[in-house]
Parts: structure tokens; sequence; C-alpha cells
């Protein structure tokens, strides 16, 4: 395989990133539309705990990767591949505590487009490989 050069490398971040961009604006439309109601308040509160548990130790936060310790790209897009795969899980087990269909199909697609990252980024790797 031919090796990615940097700007092949920007390129495919920033496509990334613009559809993280999407994926949050779709999560902000989400929540003005779904209004929980005040018999589902205890849900509201019980959800996040449950979702940790599941979920362990992993944050879903970049804030927690030392950057600094990535001695080249190939652990730098690793480290992304992690990242999409956690919030692969994440969203999968969200859907457990969804009822609309509408909002199960918008999220299965978000799911379908993280799983395209992860794709894109292992084939990266190997051509660093």
């Amino acid at each position: 395989l031919a090796r990615i050069d940097q700007k092949d490398l920007q390129s495919m971040l920033k496509w990334m990133a613009d559809e993280e961009s999407r994926h949050r604006n779709w999560f902000i439309e989400q929540k003005k539309r779904h209004i929980i109601e005040i018999d589902e308040k205890n849900l509201k509160q019980m959800v996040p705990g449950v979702l940790q548990d599941m979920m362990g130790e992993k944050t879903l936060s970049l804030d927690d990767i030392d950057f600094s310790r990535l001695e080249n790209i190939t652990d730098l897009l690793h480290t992304f591949v992690g990242f999409e795969k956690d919030t692969i899980m994440f969203y999968e087990m969200l859907e457990m505590f969804i009822e609309e269909n509408s909002v199960v199909k918008g999220l299965d697609l978000i799911i379908e487009e993280e799983k395209k990252h992860v794709e894109k980024l292992e084939e990266m790797i190997d051509s660093f490989s």
C-alpha cells in the first residue's frame, strides 16, 4: 500500500471532526425535541449511574489522553480507534434506554458512521505498517 502523507492524515482527521460535530448537533437537537416528563425524573437520575457502571473506567474524553506519550502517528491512530470503539459501545448501550423509533434510527446511523471511522483509521494504520 502507498504510504499516507501528512496531507491525507489532516484531510481524514478534518473529515472525522466534521462528522463528530454533526453527531454533536444531532444530540443537541434530540435534547431540544424530547423533554423528559416529570414522572420520568427518577429515570433521568438513574441512567447516568447505570451507564457509568456499564462503561467501567472508560470516560469517552480525549482530555484523559496524555498526547505527549504518543511516539508516532500510528500511536495516535490507535488511540483514536480505541476512542471510536468506546463511543460505539456507549451508543449501543444508550439505545437500550430509547423508546422512540426515529431516535433509535438516528442513533443507528451515527453508530454506522462511527464504525466507518474505525475502518478508515485502521486502513491508515495498515498503510503505515
